[in-house]
Formats: structure tokens, sequence, C-alpha cells
């Protein structure tokens, strides 16, 4: 997964009741509500959890507007954790909507959302008849991305659903950054008074009757635009389908690299099918859609091979395709035919396309993550050791795939790299944090090992001028975070064997993620060989939380990590064992970011101050 040259910083994800104090329209075709309440404040919500203070630094922060359902006799929303939120996911009468928070006033307790008037959706209807008065639950924002760094010109597009944020970047534009700003709106009679800072050019499109995401409007004005020297950062919001060409133009023919673009779908075009049976699936149905691995295998290998990336920009002939791909013709029909069988992809004329559905797996996290070649793909096929790890305890891994799943991603230096790469885009949602936390305070040298350590470092040294870190891995691994982070400033790379950590003094030693990857007999020697280091000794892990939290994807984790290492995802209480084995306690424990839990070890029976 790429890193964005948007600097992001995470918050506890949180919820509010807020009041609607204030609604107007800015135009025909947009209403504006302005929500607050005391609860934008940092409070204790009526569950005993803490909720931080409502914030938004971002233009394009998002947040999530809880509606009542017409069945329901209230609304139906979430209900504050521990840094997250429990969502009553099974429930129907869930209804929520996301939106852009289009202006955040903490001094006068205000934020401002703006909603497009049209169609009749849930939103839509209650922008249409919301009073001042009443009230609204609301989710989030769960993070900020500040303005892109190391841009020296801006290329920003979005149709009126992107509006909201790009009236709030104009109003807070990078001073002496030029840009090119373009906006689609129905008529116009939509356009509105932004602000236009000195160097950036806006221009204003109008469908004048065509149906909102069914023109080519932004990708005309996008490919026939000026094209600035320096590097460009370009940032595309509006209806998921027509702004996919916009993407493939930007990475294929101007060639940005993925730090350089952001494509957001903030919408999509529904189509109705009136063949659609409305009652609900059959237990056999839902059956054969849970046992079914073909979609997802299929649609991995054409992650893999390269044909979705090729069908992202629109349609494309079979030829092309498969001189595009270089793959072999006979089977690229016959994967095209079954993809558009569980509709990924449809024949348009003698040409093939990507449906709503197809176009999901083009998004760049998808790509990323459901390649076989990838770090995540080929964790993904650890499933297959899974039948053996259940029948004796132990996955068969290597014997499938010639090696040990850690042993094949340090062998492989473009594996490492992307694992290096995912894991930064992962540690986005705790680096943050972790080097905020109070825990930390008054640390000087941190010594760090195990998952997404070189964010970590990063972080843990921007947090405090005189703290220096050394991250110690092995040798590949130093290569690769070095391509990843360059040399950041008071961080080492160390290369070095992670069961054998280096002699010397720190104030605090943190082991992030190194348990998950871990039988029990080789989690338990790390921890009592790194425990031997002295200083403070904090575990940074992602534990489960069985029966309260957790859902199916965590159990889906908890399962590969068995498969692959024998280990599964550990809960509190196996942590604890595990760590009281090594001859160690837990004396403190809290969270940081979205719920990773942060425990600081002990000699068992000893006190160490600091």
């Amino acid at each position: 997964m790429a890193r964005s040259l948007r600097p992001m910083d995470v918050f506890p994800i949180t919820t509010r009741v807020l009041q609607v104090l204030r609604v107007a329209d800015v135009t025909p075709g947009m209403r504006r509500v302005t929500l607050g309440g005391p609860l934008l404040a940092a409070h204790t919500a009526p569950n005993g959890f803490p909720v931080q203070g409502f914030r938004s630094e971002g233009f394009d922060d998002e947040f999530k507007l809880i509606l009542k359902h017409p069945d329901a006799a209230q609304v139906v929303g979430p209900t504050q954790a521990d840094g997250v939120l429990n969502w009553p996911r099974e429930d129907p009468h869930l209804v929520m909507r996301t939106y852009t928070v289009r202006r955040w006033d903490p001094e006068a307790g205000e934020l401002d959302v703006d909603l497009v008037l049209h169609g009749a959706g849930p939103a839509t209807s209650w922008a249409r008849g919301v009073q001042p008065g009443e009230s609204i639950q609301v989710a989030g924002p769960t993070m900020s991305e500040g303005d892109p760094v190391g841009a020296d010109w801006i290329l920003a597009a979005g149709d009126e659903t992107a509006l909201p944020a790009i009236g709030r970047w104009l109003e807070h534009w990078p001073a002496g950054v030029p840009g090119q700003v373009f906006v689609e709106v129905a008529e116009p009679a939509h356009r509105q008074e932004l602000a236009v800072p000195d160097g950036v050019e806006l221009t204003w499109l109008s469908r004048d009757g065509a149906p909102a995401g069914t023109t080519t409007l932004l990708l005309d004005a996008l490919t026939s635009a000026r094209w600035d020297p320096g590097t460009p950062f370009a940032w595309v919001a509006g209806e998921a389908l027509s702004i996919a060409p916009i993407r493939r133009w930007l990475r294929r023919e101007k060639k940005l690299t993925a730090e350089q673009v952001q494509v957001d779908g903030y919408w999509r075009v529904q189509k109705a099918d009136p063949a659609r049976p409305a009652d609900e699936p059959s237990v056999h149905a839902r059956m054969h859609e849970l046992i079914d691995i073909m979609p997802g295998f299929a649609a991995r290998v054409a992650v893999s091979v390269g044909l979705i990336e090729a069908l992202s920009g629109g349609p494309v002939s079979f030829d092309a395709l498969v001189a595009d791909t270089g793959t072999d013709a006979v089977g690229t029909a016959r994967l095209l035919r079954y993809l558009g069988a569980v509709g990924f992809t449809e024949q348009i004329g003698e040409r093939w396309a990507l449906t709503a559905l197809g176009n999901e797996l083009a998004e760049e996290h998808s790509l990323e993550e459901l390649d076989f070649n990838s770090y995540t793909g080929r964790r993904t096929l650890g499933v297959l050791a899974l039948t053996q790890a259940v029948r004796g305890g132990r996955g068969n891994y290597a014997e499938l795939f010639g090696a040990e799943f850690a042993e094949l991603v340090q062998a492989e230096p473009e594996v490492l790299r992307r694992a290096v790469r995912w894991q930064s885009y992962l540690s986005a949602y705790v680096a943050t944090a972790l080097a905020a936390s109070s825990t930390l305070t008054g640390s000087r040298s941190v010594l760090v090992a195990g998952t997404a350590a070189g964010d970590l470092a990063v972080a843990l040294t921007r947090a405090d001028p005189e703290r220096r870190v050394t991250v110690v891995t092995t040798p590949a691994e130093v290569e690769a975070l070095t391509r990843v982070h360059g040399q950041p400033a008071r961080v080492t790379w160390s290369a070095g064997d992670p069961d054998q950590p280096p002699a010397g003094d720190y104030d605090v030693v943190l082991l992030s993620g190194v348990l998950a990857g871990l039988a029990d007999d080789a989690a338990e020697r790390r921890l009592r060989n790194w425990s031997l280091l002295g200083g403070r000794l904090h575990l940074l892990e992602n534990l489960l939380d069985a029966g309260a939290d957790a859902d199916d994807e965590d159990y889906a984790e908890d399962l590969l990590d068995f498969a692959i290492h024998g280990s599964g995802t550990r809960d509190p209480a196996q942590t604890d064992s595990l760590v009281g084995r090594a001859g160690l306690a837990v004396t403190e424990r809290g969270t940081v970011g979205w719920g990773t839990s942060l425990l600081r070890l002990e000699q068992a029976g000893t006190r160490l101050t600091g």
C-alpha cells in the first residue's frame, strides 16, 4: 500500500449526539446544516468510556451521520468503546451516511456539513426536512490528512459531492503552492462563491441537464489541462465509476506515483434491478455464498495478472487486454467469462469493462491487498495450510511454498519492500497515537523491533526532538526500510537478529506486533531475551477481544495466523500467560489508536522505576 504525500493524524474513534443550530441553502443544489452542542467537547459516554473532543484539521475529513430508519421506533447507532465504536451491524435499522466536515470552528463550537439535494436517499430526505433544535448522532472523524508535502503544484477536481472538501481546502490552501481546480456541478446556478488563493485557477464545469455521474466532464478537463513542471499532487473525488479512468490516466499516462495520487469514489450511480428478488436469501443460498471460494480466488488472480488494472480506465478490447497483461488468450477469455458471471466484469459490444462491483477491485488498496505477488497476497495463501494446522496443530506452509512465510518474505526483496509499505499504511492508525502517549514521556533513547518498526521510530522522533530511536531488524529489512523511509534524523537502522537484541542502555524497549507471528515457544524466548536489556519494556499488540469487539474479520486473521505460524491472535489472558512463562508480568495496560493494546512488562516480582 502506498503512503501518500499527505501526512496523516489518526484519532480515537468517537460518537456523540449534536444539535442542529442552523439550516441554510448555499445554492439551489446544496443545503448547509450547522451542528453544535456541549458534547463536541471531551466528555464521558453514558457507558463510562472517554470520548475525545471533536477534531477536524484536514480539508476532506469525513464523519458519519446516523439517521433514523423509517421502520424503526428510534435511531439505531453505535456506542462508544475504548478508542473504537461498537456497531450494531446486524441490525437492519442501522442507517448511516458519510459526509465531509465543511467547516469546524472549535471556539464557536460549530461545524457545518453541506448536503447535495438530489434524489431521495436517507441523508437527502433528512436534509430537506431538518429543523433547528433537532438532534443527530454522529461518528468520527477518525483521522485528518494534511496538505501534500513536497508537491510543487496541485491538481484538484470533483463533482458537487467533493465541493465541501474543495471549498474548505481553498480557504486553507498551502501558501505559495500553485494549483488548478475543476468542479463539476449540475447547472451554473449551483456554483458557489469560493475563496481562490493567488496562483490557483478555479474552473467550473456544468452538466447542463445530464444526470450526475454520467459525463466525462472531469476527465476531459483534466486531460486537457496545462501540465506544469515539478512534482504534482492530484486529488480527485466524485462518482466512483466516472472518476476511475482519471486514476488510470494519472498513473499510466502521466506517470505519477501512488503517493502523488488520491482518487476517492464518494458515491456510485445505483442501477435498479427489477429482476432482483426483494425477499431475504434462503438458508441454502446463504450457505452457497459462504462456501464458494471461486469468486474471491478468481478476483485475486485477475488482480495478480494485471487484468483488473488494465480494465480500470474503461472498456478495453480483448486483444488489447491480452497484449497489455501478457497473459494467455484462452485463459484470459475463460477468466473474463467467469468474472462476468459473478458480476465483476461485463462485455459491452466488442469490449470488456469493470462493473461497479469490479471497480472496487481497482481501488489502490485492493490492488495491493489482493495481489498474490504482494506481502498480503502471500500471507492470504496461508489459508491452504489451515487444514493441516487444524489436524495437527501446525500448518504446512513451508511444504506448500518451499519456505516458511517469514523466510519467504525475507528472501524476496520486492515482497519485503511491499511488506514494509503495507505495514507502514496500517501503522498510521497507531504510530502518532503511540508517540503522543504519556507512557513514553521522558524517554530519550528507544529500541524498537517488530511490525512497522520504521514508522514507529519516525513518529517517536517527530514527537520529541531530543529522542533517538534504534530499530533492530534483519539485514534484508534494513535495506527495505531504507528504501521506504530513507535515513530519518535521529533514527538508526541496526541489522541483527531480532531474537538477540543488541547490548546498550535504553530508556524504553518497544516490541511491536511480535506475538501474532510467533508460536508460543518462540514468542516466549523473544520476550525473555529482550527483557534482559533493562529499561521500560513495552509490548504493542492487537489482542483478540473475543465476545466483545471481535468480528468475523478478527477471527479470520486469527485463523490465518494459526495456519501460518501456529500461534493465532492471542487474547489478553493468553498474552498474560505467555508473558508469565517468560518470567515477566504485565504491570500496566492501555490502548492507543483504534484499540491496539500497549502493555508495560516488568520482571516478575520486581518493580522498575521510570
